[in-house]
């Protein structure tokens, strides 16, 4: 059957921890039951592990160095999608497709982003973090669109932190007794976190919000099939970026990229994975493909449409992209990465400077655990904040990024071609930080009068 509609499921700040994923004392019982009709990707990257900007890239297809919105949109950060940038909902116009969000935006400007019908829940009352709101919210959507085909965007608040902590007093407001609760016994701690019982305490309640939100993707697809849309509607499950720790939201490290996605097709896989290297900038391909529209050609990503048909196709072992900027206004730490299957070449921007880390991360008890304990052996409190300016990480025998191989003679040839492609991206895309580059001697000339073709970009 033809896919009629798109539904767009977003998390906040969630890594792939679900029972699907491999997780066994997580309690994800609605997303493993998308997953077992669905292609889950094994290897799915945001482009920055920072929110709106991330948002902004999935809706633009364009790098947050290109569409502007660089860092958060809100309050005093004030980061705008630049004027001339399309998002999917002013492609989807006059298409006869309806356009609908629930809950939570964090991208802007709204002239921007014309969805037909908003149900938005910010605050007061963290309304994007009540479920029961949140379905309503979905429901008056569905309502909205009716007959109509549709692109329908449903964002919560979950499993972001509210402040530093997670609110213990909105479990008991919003949930009740059929809370999910975790043990800090038995919670897994990622290597590059201290074992302490701080940090087991601050995972169990992480825990706590994925278990919520896989209640919001239950309560969505519940609507779903009451709408009766399900065999024309491709449901696309993925979060911002990753879990909201010292080493992961907001850095260059791998736990801030490495992010779910699971795509349900009523044709597609079932029960599948895929090993393909992807970004969300192949995102917005895939939604256009799926209802029928043209793909712009400015666009870098592409369709992950065909891995519905053929999930171990050949060709989708390419590196892929990373590019951030900004969190809050006063989170300045630009990089871009080249990430391929093994290795992963990054350029950090703000020379000489340490990663600041976003206020709710610094003000959260695991980063108090680091500060007191030196961090872990897989990764210290210097090596969270020091970044040098330019690094090779062997991911398959150094996962956590501790041995600098830049400078390792038998992988020269490998840093100058991940270079070379790193910085040929920027060039297409307009990167505004390539000045950098050229300041710091890293490229013969200003990108104007730059032409790959002739010369290499990197000097070595």
């Amino acid at each position: 059957m033809p896919i009629k509609n798109v539904l767009l499921i977003i998390a906040d700040d969630w890594s792939p921890i679900a029972g699907c994923y491999g997780d066994t004392i997580v309690k994800t019982p609605h997303i493993d039951a998308l997953a077992a009709r669905a292609l889950r990707f094994d290897n799915a990257f945001c482009t920055t592990p920072s929110c709106a900007a991330s948002r902004a890239n999935i809706l633009t297809g364009q790098y947050s160095h290109t569409h502007g919105q660089y860092g958060h949109c809100h309050g005093v950060h004030a980061f705008n999608t630049l004027p001339g940038i399309k998002t999917l909902p002013a492609m989807l116009k006059d298409t006869g497709i309806t356009t609908a969000l629930a809950g939570k935006t964090h991208f802007a400007p709204d002239a921007a982003y014309p969805f037909d019908f908003r149900q938005e829940l910010m605050s007061p009352e963290l309304a994007k973090f009540s479920n029961r709101r949140m379905a309503d919210a979905v429901e008056e959507c569905f309502n909205f669109v009716g007959d109509s085909p549709f692109y329908m965007h449903a964002a919560t608040g979950y499993p972001h932190r509210i402040g530093g902590d997670f609110d213990p007093e909105l479990a008991a407001r919003e949930f009740g007794p059929t809370d999910a609760t975790y043990s800090p016994e038995e919670i897994p701690v990622p290597a590059w976190l201290p074992g302490t019982p701080e940090v087991r305490r601050d995972l169990c309640e992480y825990y706590r919000y994925i278990t919520r939100f896989d209640n919001f993707v239950g309560n969505t697809l519940a609507s779903l099939d009451k709408h009766g849309s399900r065999d024309e509607t491709l449901v696309i499950l993925l979060s911002d970026h990753g879990m909201p720790f010292p080493g992961a939201k907001a850095s260059s490290f791998e736990a801030g990229h490495l992010c779910p996605l699971i795509i349900a097709h009523p044709d597609g896989p079932q029960g599948a994975s895929t090993d393909a290297l992807v970004n969300w900038t192949d995102l917005l391909p895939t939604i256009l493909e799926a209802l029928g529209q043209p793909i712009p050609e400015d666009l870098t990503g592409r369709s992950l449409m065909p891995l519905l048909d053929q999930p171990d196709a050949p060709g989708w072992d390419a590196p892929i992209a990373y590019s951030h900027s900004f969190h809050e206004i006063t989170n300045y730490f630009p990089y871009r990465a080249l990430r391929g299957p093994r290795y992963k070449y990054a350029c950090h921007l703000a020379l000489g400077a340490d990663m600041p880390l976003p206020t709710d991360l610094y003000d959260a008890p695991s980063y108090k655990s680091i500060e007191e304990t030196g961090g872990s052996e897989q990764r210290t409190h210097k090596r969270l904040l020091r970044h040098e300016r330019e690094a090779l990480y062997d991911l398959q025998n150094d996962p956590y990024e501790t041995v600098n191989l830049i400078d390792e003679p038998s992988l020269q040839d490998i840093r100058r071609d991940y270079a070379e492609q790193l910085t040929q991206l920027r060039i297409r895309t307009s990167d505004p930080w390539l000045e950098v580059d050229f300041q710091d001697g890293m490229l013969p000339s200003r990108v104007g009068d730059l032409d790959l073709a002739k010369e290499k970009a990197v000097i070595a």
